[in-house]
């Protein structure tokens, strides 16, 4: 029988009964979660694209188009009934500050870029607005909504940098138009921006969670392979030392019987 074979099952049988032997494993649900919502591979898959199950991967996608669909007709209501402003206008907004939502599930980056542009651009036009006074500014309800939707889109993609980057430029942008700050408003910038850092902050550190249980994970597939590897190689040079031991005494006596033969054998 070939030593191979022999050496995988013993391999086998030492892994089985170490595994066997240790406690149990058991993660919480914390860590189940953020083995979920880990860092994709590629910069163009969307959340939740390493996770085991089918609705696992499409709740990212459920949950933005159900924001979206709720933000957009009450944005456009209370724009146009609260605030004041024109229908069109209200509608504008209302779609350039909800839709690249849609965005956020695979690129994230890119729909703040438009989200931020879009909320500024609100706050902007809210200034002439006749409804204005004792409502939020710069920032309204529904944006503030979305813009912490998307806060948790990025925390749970980007890095720390660019985390820090987007939330000193939340904070930079409400404090620019707190000089523009029309009377008797409600300013809410402030507001914004320690949301916005205490949900970059959940998500990162969630995302960081699950980068950390997947390395642990490739570390511990990396030692058994390795554990593996060596049983094997040990198994092989034990059954080498046995041949080696057999066939030299085989030799011997083949060297005995032959050195004798003259003696032995008339003839």
């Amino acid at each position: 029988m070939s030593d191979q074979p022999r050496a995988r099952r013993l391999g086998r049988t030492r892994a089985t009964s170490r595994s066997g032997s240790g406690p149990a494993r058991v993660p919480g649900a914390l860590a189940q979660l953020a083995v979920v919502v880990r860092t994709p591979a590629r910069a163009a898959q969307p959340l939740f694209a390493q996770a085991p199950k089918a609705w696992q991967r499409l709740l990212p996608y459920f949950v933005i188009g159900v924001f979206v669909v709720t933000l957009l007709p009450v944005t456009i209501a209370v724009l146009t009934n609260d605030y004041k402003a024109g229908g069109g206008w209200s509608g504008a907004l209302g779609v350039a500050q909800t839709v690249p939502l849609l965005l956020a599930v695979t690129r994230p980056l890119a729909a703040w870029a438009v989200i931020l542009l879009a909320d500024t651009f609100g706050a902007v036009l809210l200034i002439q607005a006749d409804g204005l006074s004792g409502h939020p500014w710069p920032w309204t309800p529904m944006a503030i909504v979305g813009y912490l939707v998307l806060m948790a889109c990025l925390g749970l993609r980007e890095s720390i940098r660019t985390l820090v980057g987007v939330w000193l430029a939340t904070g930079g942008v409400g404090a620019v138009l707190g000089f523009f700050q029309p009377p008797g408003v409600m300013n809410t910038a402030a507001l914004l921006f320690v949301l916005a850092g205490v949900m970059l902050a959940l998500t990162g550190a969630l995302r960081g969670l699950g980068d950390a249980q997947q390395r642990i994970a490739e570390q511990e597939s990396i030692s058994e392979a390795e554990r593996a590897r060596r049983t094997l190689l040990e198994e092989r040079a034990r059954i080498a030392r046995e041949l080696h031991d057999v066939v030299a005494h085989h030799m011997s006596v083949i060297t005995v019987q032959a050195d004798s033969a003259p003696y032995r054998l008339p003839g």
